[in-house]
């Protein structure tokens, strides 16, 4: 397995979305629309068929690359601030929830490996098919 996952604009968010959850089985990269950010309810996630030129608001031509090391808020916060995509780090049956996204400090300080390892503690599930969340209301 790759130790980093590329990101650019020629990617689909599916492609993305399967690459990191192949890597971080109990986390999900949700690209959700810009309007739903920082709402608790009635949260819509993108077409995940559609790549990262199609989705993004802004331009960019870096080409960055995730791993282990990379900070939960950094990630979301690169695709709102350079591309111009709202998205969240989420966890899947989590007291309940079907799909949860952690909030506040303590998570979104974790790295992706500790974020992972924190979700698999919450006997979180592991993600298995992740197309099942495309263009649906999430949360």
């Amino acid at each position: 397995m790759a130790a980093e996952i590329t990101v650019n604009g020629r990617k689909k968010l599916a492609t993305l979305q399967r690459e990191f959850t192949e890597k971080f089985e109990y986390l999900f990269i949700a690209f959700i629309a810009t309007e739903d950010l920082n709402k608790s309810v009635n949260v819509k996630s993108l077409d995940s068929a559609k790549t990262i030129m199609e989705t993004r608001t802004k331009f960019s031509n870096e080409e960055i690359s995730l791993n282990g090391r990379t900070l939960v808020k950094n990630i979301e916060k690169y695709f709102f601030q350079n591309l111009g995509i709202a998205c969240q780090i989420a966890v899947q049956n989590y007291r309940g929830h079907v799909l949860y996204f952690p909030i506040g400090d303590f998570f979104n300080g974790l790295s992706l490996t500790k974020a992972n390892e924190w979700a698999k503690l919450q006997n979180c599930s592991p993600f298995t098919d992740v197309k099942i969340f495309s263009g649906k209301k999430v949360f």
